[in-house]
């Protein structure tokens, strides 16, 4: 078991890609963390931990407010003492022209997208610090790497997570904290819903095998990285 008994906070952990990176970590040993804004969510995919053997911890947070990121932080620490790996997942999309937004539209999209990933990986710093390193994989889009054509807001919250994950990986390096990001194309998150999957999309489970890579001792000298993938 690659994680055996690390400890791994997963935001957005409720469903799609964050639920499908919460099961892959607990089926490699460690124990998770998994926060959102929908409590049923969150404690559906606990027990789907708890079933694979592995410690939980499932807690309403908005990424978007600093004390309740601090609160998630602390709740770890109390529970598990140490925080190993960070997963920036929760996002929000908006789509339509940008003569359409309005302005709560944008900074709502903003906020979770980028801000949250500020917020979650400067509180986890000082543990990780203290611990002697740690790794955060950032789930960006491959939008954050190509813009396009109603997706304004989308695409330039994604593109700002690549950037923050270059600088945080040149800051934070001289102290073992590894910063990487995932860009995936379109994902098929009704895969397992019962639906007819979509043979175009890459699955959850495609994006969360890459996150383990980097967050593995196999990808240690990666950091600062962007990687993409996609069909």
């Amino acid at each position: 078991m690659r994680f055996l008994d690390q400890v791994a906070i997963v935001t957005g952990g409720g469903r799609g890609i964050g639920r499908a990176i919460a099961l892959a970590l607990a089926r490699e040993g460690a124990r998770v963390v998994i926060c959102s804004r929908t409590l049923v969510e969150l404690t559906e995919v606990a027990s789907e931990l708890e079933k694979l053997g592995r410690d939980a911890i499932a807690t309403v947070a908005d990424v978007t407010d600093e004390a309740s990121v601090s609160n998630m932080v602390k709740k770890t620490l109390e529970r598990f003492g140490r925080v190993d790996l960070l997963v920036n997942n929760a996002g929000v999309w908006l789509t339509g022209d940008l003569q359409d937004y309005s302005l709560a539209d944008w900074e709502t999209t903003m906020a979770t997208n980028l801000r949250g990933v500020f917020l979650c990986s400067k509180a986890v710093f000082r543990p990780m610090k203290e611990a002697g390193g740690g790794r955060i994989v950032n789930i960006s889009s491959i939008r954050g790497k190509e813009g396009c054509p109603g997706m304004a807001a989308y695409s330039t919250s994604k593109f700002g997570i690549n950037g923050l994950t270059q600088a945080l990986a040149g800051e934070w390096k001289p102290f073992n904290i590894r910063v990487n990001a995932v860009c995936p194309g379109p994902v098929d998150t009704t895969f397992g819903s019962g639906e007819a999957r979509d043979e175009t999309r890459i699955l959850p489970e495609d994006v969360a095998n890459l996150v383990l890579f980097l967050a593995s001792e196999e990808a240690g000298h990666i950091t600062g990285e962007a990687i993409t993938v996609a069909k």
